[in-house]
């Protein structure tokens, strides 16, 4: 807690956050958690100076144990169909859930909830091919601009890969 007025108080200077990190000698992600924190909740350098280190600790919410995380009923099965589709994140899904009110779990307890989901329904079919019988091809992003070696002509490959 020693760090936590030095940290607010040169972030009021303008330090940025790697530059207090080095300062006081701790991990940035820590120097962004009580920045964020201290924002959230209006403090600044002076009202935290006034404060006890127990009292600075309660005003950010820091250091109360929350309950157990609680498995939630989510349909996994739907979320992963969703998944599926382009653009879809599990970030996405969660924060739509989180808005609709249909879960009330971090972001992490998702993520572990559906990955414990994943390993109870893994299904794998293992399909045995001759080298050079199909060509796979593997690309990132939602299209590839493809062109011809002969024409010249440019097309976008979506779903499906075609040899001329």
């Amino acid at each position: 807690m020693e760090h936590l007025r030095e940290i607010v108080r040169l972030h009021e200077l303008g330090y940025s956050q790697c530059r207090i990190a080095q300062s006081c000698g701790i991990a940035r992600s820590t120097v962004q958690d009580y920045i964020r924190r201290a924002s959230a909740k209006g403090l600044r350098y002076e009202q935290l100076s006034q404060l006890s280190d127990s009292e600075a600790k309660t005003a950010l919410g820091k250091g109360q144990r929350t309950p157990p995380e609680r498995k939630e009923n989510i349909d996994f099965a739907a979320v992963d169909i969703e998944l599926r589709l382009k653009g879809v994140t599990r970030a996405l899904i969660w924060q739509e859930g989180i808005d609709q009110q249909k879960w009330n779990c971090s972001y992490g307890g998702f993520c572990r909830q559906y990955q414990e989901w994943q390993l109870r329904h893994q299904v794998s079919m293992r399909q045995v091919y001759k080298g050079g019988e199909k060509l796979f091809v593997d690309y990132c992003g939602l299209t590839v601009a493809v062109v011809h070696p002969e024409s010249g002509v440019s097309r976008q490959l979506q779903a499906l890969v075609q040899i001329w």
